[in-house]
């Protein structure tokens, strides 16, 4: 696979091969990306740098038809390749003007990133310096949120300080819940995110991945968030997507991440359950995840709405579209952005 993440190796094959024509008009829409972990998606060059010749195959994660056995072992490939990298602010800096001009160069006006507070723990970085070493990368128009993100046991020593701390950088934009969903739903987590509304942060959730429907609502419930990270797993409660789609909460959906992952019930794209999702009105955004872990690009997953999920370019102009409509931007850009993609819609529509 060819990866927007780094390095580009010749035995490396798209997963997918868009038509010319299919191609062109993926890249003249105006796209977000809401779901873009900066860790996981650090440019292959920048892991070669500090580990010279380890991996003169590239990552075997980009194969196509590499699969995770469990998000435990994503996460041990996650340590062998990010974990020695993320050192400084600096290091955020290099890896954010790489991912940022690659979202840039897929036509891409609006990126929510986030980074993990476990960068923080050794004191070496501080929080506000690595997000204004992110922000600080960003291309000329592209606008670009800052999210910190934490897993559900990370509310302890350094973790609880930091987490704390946090609700008063005035750059960084948003906290987001992520790592194993299976972990327990600690007390805390309710009282963080209560307290960071009321600071103005915004909320986000990774759920519905690896845990059922059920823990999709919980988060909603519990913590007040409006925007899912992933989601997928709510296809199997009729009632949650109906309250999804009725309350206009979003999904930051990832289908090449599920895929890769072997997400519950996704064997194959032509699987993936964004179609059920969309056609029953909630909102879903596209997004590539995590880049280096899985070899793919934002364009990319386009392609695969396109090819395996039967979207047609008036529903991909509607997905570009979601990510506008969900966007904390205020600016007569965004207002362009949602003229455009309206234009196409109306444009491409069959009646």
């Amino acid at each position: 696979m060819t990866c927007g993440c780094g390095s580009v190796f010749a035995e490396d094959v798209d997963m997918y091969d868009p038509s010319p024509e299919l191609s062109k008009f993926v890249q003249s829409l105006p796209k977000t990306e809401t779901h873009i972990h900066l860790e996981g998606s650090c440019p292959f060059e920048m892991i070669d740098r500090a580990f010279p010749g380890k991996y003169p195959d590239g990552p075997p994660m980009w194969a196509d038809e590499f699969r995770y056995k469990s998000f435990y072992e994503f996460m041990d490939y996650y340590v062998e390749f990010c974990e020695g990298v993320f050192t400084s602010a600096e290091a955020y800096h290099d890896c954010a003007k790489k991912v940022l001009a690659d979202c840039a160069s897929q036509n891409c006006k609006y990126v929510e990133t986030s980074f993990h507070v476990g960068s923080l723990y050794s004191g070496a970085i501080a929080g506000p310096e690595l997000v204004d070493a992110v922000l600080s990368a960003a291309p000329e128009d592209l606008e670009v949120r800052v999210v910190m993100g934490m897993r559900h046991n990370d509310y302890e020593g350094i973790g609880k300080e930091i987490i704390d701390d946090c609700l008063f950088w005035e750059r960084l934009w948003g906290i987001d819940l992520h790592g194993p969903e299976d972990y327990p739903l600690e007390p805390w987590t309710a009282e963080v995110w209560k307290a960071a509304g009321a600071a103005g942060k915004f909320l986000k959730a990774h759920a519905g991945e690896f845990m059922p429907a059920s823990f999709v609502k919980r988060c909603i419930d519990e913590l007040g968030t409006r925007r899912i990270q992933h989601g997928v797993r709510s296809v199997e409660d009729p009632e949650l997507v109906a309250f999804l789609a009725r309350e206009g909460i979003a999904l930051d959906v990832c289908p090449i991440s599920n895929l890769k992952l072997a997400v519950e019930g996704i064997k194959t794209m032509s699987d993936h359950p964004i179609r059920q999702l969309f056609d029953a009105g909630v909102t879903c955004t596209i997004n590539s995840d995590d880049t280096l872990m899985f070899g793919n690009y934002l364009s990319e997953e386009y392609y695969a709405l396109h090819q395996d999920l039967g979207f047609s370019e008036q529903e991909l102009a509607r997905i570009a579209l979601n990510g506008f409509l969900v966007a904390d931007w205020d600016s007569p850009k965004k207002d362009d952005c949602i003229a455009e993609l309206t234009a196409i819609i109306e444009e491409k529509d069959p009646s």
